[in-house]
């Protein structure tokens, strides 16, 4: 059973920002350490109407713009055709609306599992953040006015949640939260998750892992092979391309910080930076032999091309290992990115026209 929050348990907001880099409900190893966190009443965690609907939209669009041509019949004809399997009819609304029914209801289970206390925009006066609006305060201090209203009107609500018993800290990157935060009573900001670890005194010297992860090495590729092939590479030199399978050839560990874990026997936590190489094979239309449609002015390709690219990328991972009983490292028990942006590779460097 989850422990009351003390006095001096603080208070937690995450940004939508900050969840969603997290990856899909229920998230990964790092909210799983929220999760602990919370379980042990080390902090408490507050959330926002709002911001469980930006997380949840947030993956909805992901989705759709990854699915969205099955609602296209000649899609489904090809498919068909070339793998026997009859894709379902379904136009582009219904699409939506399941998308977002799975993911309203797999983000409230996760917010559920914070035990996240949700603040109503609603509760906050509009004249408050109008008022801010008017005067080009806090939000509004820079360009862009109107993007800031959801970071406001949240805001006012973390505000009302904030006192010297109970202050408040924001897990968020966007330096909108900068200025705000400055000149506010009880609130603080740390920019990712591994910064609250480490304000909250969870950093510890970090085990020997070289030899782990050399013994382990295989385990390491296979995480990071099914990482890189869900994550969404997109070409950076050719129109429409698409990148039809990664093989990752070789994992290097640059920098790691490490959490200790909140139960005696628990699970580590590791941030740190990776270099992969990998080899992709790509499909794309042939541009340069495609026809020019003078009365549209767009160019017409006939007929793909494929090709392999060897790639080389820097990432940002999360891992949580097991330990044995002497509370050394024994075991990957999952490994996530840490961005859930798309990744742009170059399909032809120029090194390749020498």
């Amino acid at each position: 059973m989850a422990k009351k929050p003390t006095k001096t348990t603080p208070k937690v907001f995450l940004d939508a920002n900050i969840v969603i880099s997290a990856g899909k409900p229920p998230g990964g190893p790092e909210i799983a350490r929220i999760v602990d966190l919370v379980e042990v009443g080390l902090i408490s965690l507050l959330t926002t109407d709002l911001t469980i609907t930006e997380v949840a939209k947030k993956h909805i669009q992901n989705d759709f713009e990854t699915i969205k041509e099955i609602s296209q019949p000649h899609f489904r004809k090809i498919v068909e055709g070339a793998t026997g399997v009859a894709l379902p009819a379904i136009k582009r609304p219904e699409l939506r609306e399941k998308l977002k029914a799975i993911y309203d209801k797999s983000t409230a289970e996760m917010f559920k599992a914070l035990e996240a206390k949700t603040l109503q925009i609603d509760d906050v006066k509009p004249s408050v953040v109008f008022n801010a609006y008017a005067a080009s305060e806090g939000f509004f201090a820079s360009d862009g006015k109107k993007d800031q209203f959801p970071d406001a009107f949240a805001f006012e609500c973390l505000k009302q949640e904030a006192s010297k018993k109970h202050p408040v800290i924001i897990v968020s990157n966007d330096g909108d939260f900068d200025g705000p935060v400055n000149s506010a009573k009880h609130i603080s900001l740390v920019k990712s998750l591994p910064e609250l670890f480490k304000a909250l005194g969870l950093e510890m010297a970090a085990p020997e892992l070289d030899a782990f992860f050399a013994a382990h090495n295989d385990d390491l590729v296979e995480g990071v092979d099914k990482e890189l092939n869900s994550w969404g590479l997109q070409s950076d030199d050719v129109m429409d391309a698409e990148i039809d399978e990664v093989t990752v050839n070789s994992v290097e560990i640059k920098k790691l910080t490490a959490f200790e874990p909140i139960d005696a026997g628990g699970s580590i936590l590791v941030v740190g930076t990776i270099d992969v190489e990998a080899l992709i094979s790509f499909t794309h239309p042939n541009w340069d032999e495609a026809m020019y449609d003078s009365e549209d002015k767009v160019l017409i390709p006939f007929e793909d091309e494929s090709g392999e690219a060897e790639i080389a990328l820097t990432i940002e991972v999360v891992m949580s290992i097991a330990v044995n009983d002497e509370g050394d490292p024994d075991e990957i028990e999952a490994l996530r990115f840490r961005n859930s942006d798309f990744q742009y590779v170059t399909l032809y460097p120029p090194d390749m026209y020498k």
